[in-house]
């Protein structure tokens, strides 16, 4: 399944953020100058083959001092791992792109992928439910914004640039925005038949509500409407990276109760 980081939108968010694209065969390598450094190349969620001269080329035509790269695989290919050593590459422990994920499908009736929610999470829904927080599909994206900054202030200025740019791009065909007015809200991409769970954000009295657990039944009731097969939770704690990792902790355990697949792609390497 080709990921978004790989699709012609997100080539574009990434310009629009300063980012400097490279078509690479059918995949989109980021580049990132530095004055006097050189420059940080990212190639998200490559698809295989994986051309590494034409991404060597790259490199020494930006003299970059990092090269990362995130291979579209998942589970172990130890031939391309000794691919990556054999030219020089090594195993990334500072990854900028989940390595590991939890897929839910889709497929089933609502009624099916409720049930595999935790007996925890299901109680949740309802009592959120029974709070009376109301969900809406909302185009006001400077609301989510201030949510969002409250809880990762000082750096609020940077997530609005970002937001924004990316509202830019996606919306409204492949962005949705659900909100609880002033308590929460989920900012979703779709892909591919893919829906993405890229932005959430509560208040702590959103959180005492239970309205990030009503959030995500609710975006993934929305995300098979729209026609999505697979909705993947961006990210999770990863054991093989513990350091870069640790702080998704908590929110890897909020999303293990709602059932799902875990997904563990190869390592990221660099050069």
């Amino acid at each position: 399944m080709d990921d978004i980081r790989q699709s012609l939108q997100y080539a574009q968010f990434m310009r629009d953020l300063g980012w400097k694209v490279e078509k690479i065969g059918e995949s989109y390598a980021y580049i990132r100058r530095f004055p006097l450094l050189g420059s940080f190349i990212k190639i998200q969620r490559i698809k295989l083959p994986i051309p590494l001269d034409k991404i060597e080329e790259i490199r020494k035509k930006y003299r970059a001092f990092k090269v990362q790269i995130a291979p579209n695989v998942i589970g172990n290919d130890g031939n391309l791992e000794r691919l990556f050593l054999k030219h020089g590459y090594k195993i990334d422990h500072s990854p900028n792109i989940p390595t590991k994920t939890i897929h839910i499908d889709l497929r089933p009736d609502e009624e099916i992928i409720f049930s595999r929610f935790s007996e925890a999470k299901r109680r949740a829904v309802r009592r959120a439910i029974k709070n009376i927080v109301v969900v809406k599909e909302s185009d006001d994206i400077e609301a989510f914004i201030k949510i969002r900054t409250q809880r990762l202030f000082p750096m609020g200025f940077f997530v609005r640039k970002e937001m924004l740019f990316l509202w830019e791009e996606f919306y409204p065909k492949n962005l949705a925005l659900l909100i609880i007015p002033n308590l929460a809200g989920v900012l979703l991409l779709f892909h591919n038949s893919c829906a993405y769970y890229w932005y959430a954000a509560s208040t702590d009295e959103g959180k005492h509500l239970f309205a990030p657990t009503l959030l995500v039944w609710e975006t993934l009731k929305m995300s098979k409407k729209r026609g999505a097969r697979i909705f993947d939770f961006e990210g999770m704690y990863d054991e093989r990276f513990p350091k870069a990792t640790n702080s998704w902790k908590g929110f890897s355990k909020f999303k293990e109760g709602f059932g799902g697949q875990i997904v563990e792609f190869l390592p990221n390497f660099c050069k």
